[in-house]
C-alpha cells in the first residue's frame, strides 16, 4: 500500500512538472512566437501592430497562431496590405482575434465550446476526428506551453 501511495504521488509530480515546462525553456508567448520558424509571419504581423508587450507580459493568454503556411493560403496580397502602416488597425483587429486573455493547454481547449478573443469575438470550439477546431481553422501541431500560457498552431488564419 504504501509503495503504490509514493509511485501515485511521483507520478503527480513528474506530471505536473511536465505540464508547466513542455518546451518553453521559461519564455513568455511572445517570446515563444518569436523564436519559432513556423510563426514567422506572425511574429512579423505582432511587431507591425506594436501588440508585442501584450504577449511578453505577465497575464496570461493563449495565441491561437496561424502558422507561415497558414498565412500563405489569405488570398494574394492579403498580408501586404494589412502590413501598410495605414492599415494597423484592421491588422491589430485580425489578430487579436488570435488571442484569448487565459491559459488553455489543448486538454482545456477540448473541453471547451467556444473561447472569447481579446477583440471582444466568441469562437466556436469543435472536437472533430479528434482533432479541435476553432472557427475555421485546426490546430495542427504540438501546441508550446509558455510561463505565461500557450502557443496552438492554426492551419488557416481566423478571418471571419
Amino acid at each position: 500500500m504504501h509503495l503504490r501511495k509514493t509511485l501515485a504521488a511521483a507520478l503527480l509530480v513528474s506530471l505536473a512538472a511536465a505540464t508547466s515546462y513542455a518546451g518553453a525553456d521559461g519564455k513568455r508567448v511572445g517570446d515563444v512566437i518569436h523564436s519559432d520558424a513556423r510563426y514567422t509571419t506572425f511574429a512579423k504581423a505582432i511587431d507591425a501592430a506594436g501588440l508585442k508587450d501584450l504577449l511578453t507580459g505577465s497575464d496570461a493568454v493563449t495565441v491561437l497562431a496561424p502558422t507561415d503556411a497558414a498565412f500563405a493560403k489569405l488570398p494574394a496580397g492579403t498580408l501586404e496590405r494589412l502590413l501598410q502602416p495605414e492599415n494597423k488597425a484592421e491588422l491589430e483587429a485580425l489578430l487579436k482575434r488570435h488571442v484569448v486573455a487565459e491559459s488553455l493547454d489543448q486538454y482545456s481547449l477540448k473541453r471547451q465550446r467556444e473561447v472569447t478573443t481579446l477583440g471582444g469575438e466568441s469562437l466556436e470550439v469543435k472536437l472533430t476526428a479528434g482533432a479541435i477546431r476553432i472557427a475555421d481553422a485546426k490546430i495542427a501541431g504540438r501546441q508550446t506551453l509558455a510561463t505565461n500560457g500557450a502557443v496552438q498552431p492554426l492551419d488557416a488564419v481566423i478571418v471571419k
